[in-house]
């Protein structure tokens, strides 16, 4: 599998983008349309998106919102796309139409060059597939892992266990048609074991051999967490910025 190229392929159907429109441009904007594949987050809204990937560009915008995003971002430097000055200006005018920026996330993709070795795991490692997925999640919390969305159907997991109890497990979900997304829990008392590491780790090689893409990500403050996919051989690969509609609001200090 060619990560690269699998990625891309995976950008281009969230972001309604054509071949033929990312060969000739390094900035890619298209008109909104949700297609098959696209990878699909709980809440997201599809009138706005903006995938940044290795200095390139994948943005749609609905058809109210594309004329101004198509001159404010055909010739930008996308690599600052995420500097907060750029995302005021883009919150402010979302807003006009009702959105706003709901997130912006990291996300790290697995490092061609990474060399495999072994990891030692003194804990019981027991694999869940979507046949008995759901007796994990009975079993513990592990919101990260098996966060349970209506869009992203968790599909396997790596658990921890320690004397029959789980302590930590790594989960995945479907995501999109060619890539699935990892996230990690472990156990306070069983932190600074390795235990995320070796989990992820694990569970990237497995979803790798099922010939789908795993990746990792996380809040760009959350550090620690960004340090697990590093060690766990994942490098950082593209960031990108959500939208979602603004909620209606009462002002409860009227009567």
């Amino acid at each position: 599998m060619n990560f690269n190229e699998t990625a891309r392929a995976q950008f281009r159907l969230d972001t309604n983008c054509s071949v033929e429109c990312e060969n000739k441009y390094r900035i890619m904007i298209n008109h909104s349309k949700r297609l098959e594949g696209a990878r699909i987050f709980e809440g997201m809204s599809d009138e706005f998106r903006a995938v940044i990937y290795k200095a390139d560009a994948y943005i749609m915008a609905s058809d109210e919102l594309y004329e101004w995003v198509k001159e404010k971002y055909s010739l930008f430097k996308c690599e600052w796309f995420c500097k907060f000055e750029n995302l005021r200006e883009l919150d402010n005018k979302l807003k006009d139409y009702g959105l706003c920026i709901h997130d912006t996330h990291i996300y790290m993709l697995p490092d061609e060059n990474w060399e495999d070795y072994e990891m030692d795991c003194p804990y019981e490692i027991k694999l869940f597939g979507e046949e008995n997925i759901d007796d994990l999640r009975k079993m513990g919390k592990f919101p990260h892992a098996l966060p349970g969305s209506v869009t992203q159907k968790d599909v396997i997991a790596l658990a921890a266990f320690d004397e029959g109890r789980p302590i930590a497990a790594a989960g995945a979900s479907i995501d999109g048609k060619y890539m699935w997304q990892i996230g990690v829990d472990v156990y306070e008392d069983y932190l600074h074991h390795g235990l995320a590491v070796y989990l992820v780790t694990e569970l990237k090689k497995l979803i790798i051999k099922k010939g789908f893409l795993p990746y990792y990500g996380s809040s760009e403050s959350h550090s620690l967490s960004l340090d697990t996919g590093i060690r766990s051989g994942f490098i950082p690969a593209w960031a990108e910025v959500f939208v979602k509609k603004i909620k209606n609001t009462v002002d409860k200090s009227k009567p």
